[in-house]
């Protein structure tokens, strides 16, 4: 397993406080998750169990606008093929900005997602592979900074990847096995000064559905935490997991945040973070298939709108391009 290092977290929510500006306006807006999980331990799988799976059906981008004549744009992502282990990772990257005075204002947006999966073999191998460990990390920022002249300025990410497996009971006699995973997450939203507008969302899910009822058992292997902050009546945090399978065949783990600028003074401010560890036992009767959907979509949100302001000292977009940098090109190590 992995164990989510959040610390960007902290570092971009505080990027753009005390940067020496009178009345800054400013939205910024970040996340970051992971999942894995392990089916019968890992390794081979029991004879006669068969995991299959397709995809991953995938989408990500990032949107920037400065509605600035001078505003000079930038666009760029990367791709990386490969997945075969939690060190070797493929890799989805998209990175944008609309900036203008040398960039010490304006909108910048990423999204970065890595996943891999491993495929063993049956002690008696039928000719397929089957996967017996999946693991999916990443993060976003969107964020928005006027310093001099006031013009709309977004930014927004959205991202999503989907992977659909078949698990299926090839013996004659009910085969019960596990699944053991573990799901982190954080995130943050900050709006500084009048109409300006944060938000993060992502949502994890394991959808499970079989022509006959679901034989499923979830049991939590570690405490869950979740914590939630908020500070500033515009601001709202939200942390939400789906444990009932056997009913609603989810099991999930939502976040969101939000924080909309006033114009009377004072941050809006709205953090989160939380973890928890699982493990399923599923039973199939013999000849029994079903289905599971995962799911990973997250998104990002910074918005200036125009009004009449006027804000001093321009402050400086380096800081938050060298801190995104770093989480651009930062690679996992499994614990």
């Amino acid at each position: 397993m992995k164990t989510l290092n959040s610390i960007f977290i902290g570092i971009m929510a505080t990027t753009w406080l005390g940067t020496g500006m009178a009345v800054p306006i400013n939205a910024n807006s970040g996340l970051s998750f992971y999942h894995d999980f392990i089916i019968a331990g890992g390794g081979q799988l029991p004879i006669g169990l068969e995991i299959n799976s397709d995809g991953p059906i995938y989408s990500y981008s990032v949107n920037t606008e400065l509605q600035a004549a001078d505003s000079v744009e930038f666009d760029d992502f990367d791709v990386v093929i490969a997945g075969d282990a939690p060190d070797n990772p493929s890799s989805f990257t998209s990175v944008g900005s609309s900036t203008r005075n040398a960039g010490t204002e304006g909108a910048f947006g990423m999204n970065n997602t890595q996943l891999y999966q491993i495929v063993e073999y049956e002690l008696v191998p039928d000719g397929n592979g089957d996967v017996s460990e999946y693991g999916i990390w990443g993060n976003g920022q969107a964020q928005a900074t006027i310093s001099s002249e006031l013009f709309d300025t977004q930014a927004n990410t959205e991202a999503s990847f989907q992977r659909t497996y078949t698990l299926s009971n090839q013996n004659t006699t009910a085969l019960t096995f596990s699944i053991e995973g573990e799901f982190e997450m954080g995130m943050f939203a900050i709006a500084d000064g009048e109409s300006s507008v944060a938000e993060a969302f992502a949502m994890l899910d394991m959808f499970f559905t079989s022509s006959n009822a679901l034989d499923i058992v979830f049991a939590d292997t570690s405490p869950y935490i979740n914590n939630q902050t908020e500070s500033g009546d515009n601001a709202i945090m939200s942390l939400i997991r789906e444990t009932d399978i056997t009913n609603t065949g989810h099991m999930s783990f939502t976040g969101s945040a939000s924080a909309t600028g006033t114009d009377i003074g004072g941050s809006q401010q709205a953090f989160g973070d939380g973890t928890f560890s699982y493990a399923l036992g599923i039973t199939l009767q013999p000849g029994e298939e079903i289905s599971m959907s995962h799911l990973v979509t997250y998104s990002n949100l910074a918005l200036i709108e125009q009004q009449i302001t006027q804000v001093n000292e321009p402050s400086t977009l380096l800081l938050i391009f060298l801190t995104s940098a770093y989480i651009l090109f930062v690679r996992k190590n499994p614990t």
